[in-house]
């Protein structure tokens, strides 16, 4: 055998022997791991057992046990193994060698030196082979397993396996939980142990499911013979106590939970379990839109709710429900009888649409699977019912005329109208005999507004009928179709003659009453002016009070401007009832007009201008002579128009007087044939009647009713006699008293033969009585008849005398001015320093007693007679002015400016002169037409036109210019003409007036200008008036003539319309409107006005509320008042 062969033997028996050398070791590995593993278990089972060690202790005692067991295992079993499938750096054969060289002695170092023998020979060295070979001889009998017995080497290791396994027997035998129970925690090192306490620990909740965001009771309950008195949790730490609720019951609630809590219970030392809360999303809405369409005929923009479930909407409304949830897998809504699931259109998203006619409570169900939880929000739904219209109606009658209805109200509905009506039904005896309806604008979009027309009722109403009439209303309702509401119903009729007497007397006494309560405040203003005027002249600053004084009166004047406003009212309103019912003669008509142009002209607010300077006055602090003669101007002014009041009372009460009995003589005349009627009835009943009786009654009823009728008539002349002692009352009343007749012996004598007529009806004597009611109606014939001569007589007598007292106060005014045109011509010739001034200057004094004379005189006539026109007091104040100013001057010794006042005055006196000869001519004009005298039809005979008129002055002017200019007689021509001229112009304005012209415009309609003709007049007489006659003033004259020429063609023309005119007088008398009636109207117009004006744009909503806010406003100022 070679030594390649030994070597390759020796090698074997060397792995051979490294493997049994492993297998040793896993063996011993295999006894001491076992042994550790039982010790480490009796270890930490034991000490977890003894101690009760918490979660992170018995961690750190898992670890450590588990890293020993790790450790002790990589040694002695993982590596050896290892090592013995060849891996890693294992036993080398050096190594083997001499561990095999120490167990055979034998062997020694051979063994090794063959292998270091071996590792040396590179090359073939039969040296080294034979050694080799030597060598091996002396080994190769030995088997190296043979030293390595695992029997016998591990025997010394058992101690460490049986020990532990022993000791742990004996522990299952007597105390196995000490393992069992100990390990167990050990292995769960994360989970808490508590330890066995002597009750126990109960949770009483269902569930321990949360709600984030929500508070969670928790309620526990300890059992046990031992209780104790506190019970604690231990939640993250944080160690809380319950609240005792019973003797072993509690609770304890954790708030607004947001996660997942662990904790635990303790109690006296020992703990319960651990336990988890779970919390959860709570389905809930996010947000929840809501989009109403409401119906098409509400005029409502269709509208959107936000996060609001509760909604009120008309009915027939489209609800969509928008709805975006969180945590939420299906939503519902559940009305009382029955439920819908909304449209799932995205995630947490929903939807659902709906028409509700009626109200309904609601909820909306929120579902969530995960935690099989159901959510109810409950809400309500309001459905307003389409209401029905409402309507007011207050009808205003037409107390005047009759003939019309205001017809105003209110209307108000929730969305609009479609209709509104006056329905009416004629009456007669009780039966409708016309029905009809009358259509009523109104505006059908705004919800509460007023209405308001002006009925006529001309074609409709008659004598003996009624018109019954409501108005009725239509809303829009576009769900269930328009429904109706009427107002109240109203019968409209003419009223009866007494009626009409009583109202219009009380509207006549209620006027005089203004009047009276007028004149009285204007004599406390003008007493307040006299003490202010006495004021200025004791101080130089005015005080508060005087200051507050003056205020009052200029306070004062407004007002009573409207008070007169409302006098004039109030009188055209009952004139035009007189004419509507009564039929007033011209004569009183005219009165009546005279008198509302009188009230007209006292309304010109011709202080304003003066009021406002010294208001500017007053507040300048400038109490100057400026100031003070302001206020002089003021006093003379508001004397004037305290003048002009009075005068209006005492015209009015004569033309009352006038008017009260010319009713007295119709009514006597009415009353005078109802007892001829008599009369003659009981005459034909006698005349049929053939028996012996026939002078009787036939049966009682018929006398009865005979005494009834000649009752009446006996009350009705009671009736008249009142009146007549009224009228003379009244007539006392007078400043200046009408001569009345006595009628009182007429009045006896028609009582006692109707007191002898009743009583010879009560006796049955019927041919009797017939004759006592001859007598009485034939008195009352005769004392009807004297009634209107004694009127007749008695505005003759009147007239006769006015026109006596106005041709004096002309004459008088004439030598006045011709007396003032003499002093100022004797002024012109001295001066101050001359003797005679002074005789001149008491001679002007002395005219200022004589025109005060004139001016009484004036005053007194005025209050008579309605044609003097209320300028005359301006043109007396000019006077009286210029000629206190002039004495003043005089005084000064100021000549030139004591002529020139002379010369305003005797220009006033002119004036006045002129104006009053003008109103003398229409008196007697006036006095020949009652005498029936000058009246001529235009077809008989022809009147002068205007042009020949002027043609023939023209002639005189020039006639008197041609001769001497100076004297009195010169100066009284001029008077007459300029008078004439005067004339001539009021012609052509009366002219101009009934021909509807109106100034410059009306004249050139008619080829010439009307106006400025008239204009010219005025300066020609105001050039005559002043004496400057020359060649230019002619000419302008013929210039008149030719103009007048013209207009006369074009008059012509203009008189063919009258007819046309004429014609439609009665229509418009028809359709006019009283004043205060007018104002009415007005004033609804205006309400009405308001709303329409309101800005288009404005919803129906805002419409309503302005609306209402107007009614509220209305309604305050009607409380106010």
């Amino acid at each position: 055998m070679n030594s390649k062969s030994n070597i390759a033997e020796i090698l074997n028996k060397l792995t051979a022997y490294k493997k049994k050398y492993y297998l040793n070791k896993i063996v011993k590995g295999l006894i001491l791991n076992i042994g550790f593993i039982l010790f480490i278990i009796l270890l930490v089972s034991g000490l977890e057992y003894s101690f009760q060690l918490n979660s992170p202790t018995r961690t750190v005692l898992f670890a450590l046990a588990l890293i020993s067991l790790i450790a002790v295992s990589i040694n002695f079993l993982i590596i050896p193994l290892y090592h013995l499938l060849g891996n890693g750096k294992h036993l080398s054969n050096d190594e083997a060698a001499k561990q095999i060289g120490q167990y055979f002695p034998e062997i020694k170092d051979k063994l090794l030196n063959i292998i270091q023998l071996n590792e040396l020979s590179s090359t073939e060295n039969s040296l080294i082979s034979a050694s080799i070979s030597q060598k091996y001889k002396n080994i190769s009998l030995f088997n190296f397993k043979e030293s390595i017995n695992i029997r016998k080497s591990n025997k010394s290791y058992l101690p460490y396996l049986l020990i532990p396994s022993v000791i742990t027997v004996l522990v299952f035998m007597f105390s196995p939980n000490m393992i069992t129970e100990g390990s167990y925690r050990v292995i769960k090192f994360n989970e808490d142990f508590i330890p066995k306490a002597p009750f126990q620990f109960q949770i009483l909740n269902d569930e321990l499911n949360g709600f984030k965001g929500e508070d969670f009771t928790l309620t526990a309950k300890l059992e046990g013979n031992e209780i104790p008195a506190e019970l604690f949790i231990n939640k993250e730490g944080v160690k809380q106590k319950f609240e005792r609720t019973t003797d072993n019951q509690f609770k304890f609630t954790f708030k607004n939970i947001q996660s997942n809590v662990d904790f635990r219970l303790e109690a006296a030392g020992f703990y319960s379990n651990n336990y988890q809360l779970k919390i959860y999303e709570k389905p809930s809405i996010q947000e929840m839109n809501i989009k109403l369409d409401y119906p098409n005929y509400t005029g409502l923009d269709n509208d959107m709710i936000n996060n609001s479930g509760n909604i009120i909407i008309p009915e027939g409304t489209v609800v969509n429900w928008l709805i975006q949830s969180k945590a939420s897998d299906q939503i519902s809504i559940e009305f009382k009888n029955e439920s819908y699931s909304f449209n799932n259109a995205t995630q947490n998203s929903y939807n659902l649409s709906k028409s509700l006619v009626n109200s309904s409570d609601y909820k909306l169900n929120l579902f969530n699977k995960e935690s099989n939880y159901n959510q109810s929000i409950n809400y309500s739904i309001e459905v307003i019912k389409d209401k029905y219209p409402e309507i007011n109606l207050t009808p205003i009658n037409d107390s005047t005329y009759f003939r019309q209805v205001a017809i105003a109200g209110e209307i108000s509905d929730d969305y609009g109208f479609s209709k509104l009506n006056i329905v009416y039904n004629k009456l007669k005896d009780g039966q409708t005999v016309e029905k009809g309806k009358v259509p009523l604008q109104f505006d059908r979009k705004i919800l509460n507004q007023k209405y308001f027309s002006l009925w006529q009722l001309d074609s409709l109403i008659e004598e003996n009928t009624q018109i019954e009439y409501y108005v009725e209303v239509a809303d829009n309702d576009g769900v269930n179709g328009a429904k109706y509401s009427k107002s109240s119903s109203f019968i409209f009729q003419l009223p009866d003659d007494e009626y009409i007497e009583e109202s219009i007397k009380k509207t006549s006494q209620n006027t005089e009453n203004q009047i009276d309560k007028s004149v009285k405040a204007y004599e406390g203003t003008n007493q307040k002016l006299e003490e202010l005027e006495n004021i200025l002249k004791t101080k130089r600053k005015l005080n508060w009070e005087d200051k507050k004084l003056l205020e009052d009166i200029i306070n004062e004047n407004e007002k009573r401007r409207e008070e007169l406003k409302k006098i004039k009212n109030e009188f055209e309103s009952n004139q035009a009832k007189r004419d509507r019912f009564n039929k007033q003669s011209p004569e009183l008509k005219e009165k009546s007009e005279q008198l509302e142009n009188l009230m007209e002209e006292m309304l010109q607010n011709e202080n304003e201008e003066l009021m406002e300077k010294i208001k500017s006055l007053l507040e300048e602090q400038n109490q100057s002579d400026e100031f003070r003669e302001s206020v002089e101007d003021l006093k003379r002014k508001e004397q004037n128009k305290l003048k002009e009041m009075e005068r209006l009372m005492e015209l009015f009460k004569r033309m009352e007087i006038q008017y009260d009995m010319k009713q007295v003589g119709e009514k006597l005349k009415d009353l005078e044939e109802k007892q001829n009627t008599l009369s003659e009835e009981n005459d034909k009943q006698r005349d049929t009647e053939s028996n012996d009786n026939s002078d009787e009654f036939n049966s009682e009823e018929e006398k009865q009713e005979a005494v009834k009728e000649q009752k009446e008539l006996n009350q009705e002349f009671d009736k008249i006699q009142e009146e007549l002692r009224e009228i003379e009352k009244r007539n006392q009343s007078l400043k200046q008293p009408n001569s009345l007749q006595d009628t009182k012996e007429k009045e006896s004598e028609i009582e006692l033969n109707q007191q002898n007529s009743l009583q010879k009806l009560q006796e049955n004597n019927k041919s009797g009585a017939s004759e006592d009611q001859k007598k009485s109606a034939e008195e009352m014939k005769e004392m009807s008849e004297m009634l209107s001569s004694m009127q007749m007589n008695m505005e003759m007598e009147m007239l006769q005398e006015n026109i006596d007292d106005l041709r004096d106060i002309v004459d008088n005014l004439l030598k006045l001015s011709f007396r003032q045109e003499e002093l100022m011509k004797s002024f012109r010739e001295v001066n101050p320093s001359d003797p005679r001034f002074i005789s001149l200057s008491e001679k002007q004094l002395a005219m200022q007693d004589d025109a005060q004379i004139v001016e009484d005189s004036l005053n007194s006539l005025a209050e008579r007679v309605f044609q003097i026109k209320n300028f005359i007091n301006k043109e007396l104040d000019q006077m009286n002015e210029s000629m206190e100013a002039s004495v003043s001057a005089l005084r000064e010794r100021e000549n030139g400016k004591a002529i020139a006042e002379q010369q305003f005055a005797m220009t006033a006196m002119n004036n006045l002169a002129l104006m009053l000869d003008d109103v003398l001519e229409q008196m007697q004009m006036q006095m020949q037409a009652s005498m029936g005298m000058g009246q001529q039809s235009k077809g008989n005979q022809q009147s002068p036109s205007l042009s020949d008129m002027q043609k023939s002055l023209n002639q005189k002017t020039k006639e008197l210019s041609q001769g001497q200019r100076e004297g009195r007689q010169f100066s009284e021509k001029l008077g007459e003409l300029a008078a004439e001229q005067a004339k001539i112009r009021k012609m052509m304005e009366e002219l101009q007036k009934q021909l509807g012209n109106n100034g410059e415009e009306g004249g050139k309609e008619n080829g010439g200008n009307a106006g400025d003709i008239v204009e010219e007049m005025e300066k020609i007489e105001e050039e005559l008036v002043n004496k400057r006659l020359n060649e230019r003033l002619i000419e302008r004259q013929q210039k008149i003539v030719t103009r007048l020429l013209e207009s006369e063609k074009a008059n012509q023309e203009q008189e063919e319309d009258e007819e046309r005119k004429g014609e439609t007088a009665t229509d418009y008398e028809k359709n006019r409107i009283p004043n205060a009636f007018e104002e009415y109207i007005e004033e609804k117009k205006k309400e009405i006005e308001q709303l329409r004006n309101v800005p288009p744009n404005f919803t129906p909503y805002y419409k309503n509320e302005i609306n209402k806010y107007y009614n509220r406003l209305k309604l305050k100022e009607n409380q106010k008042q």
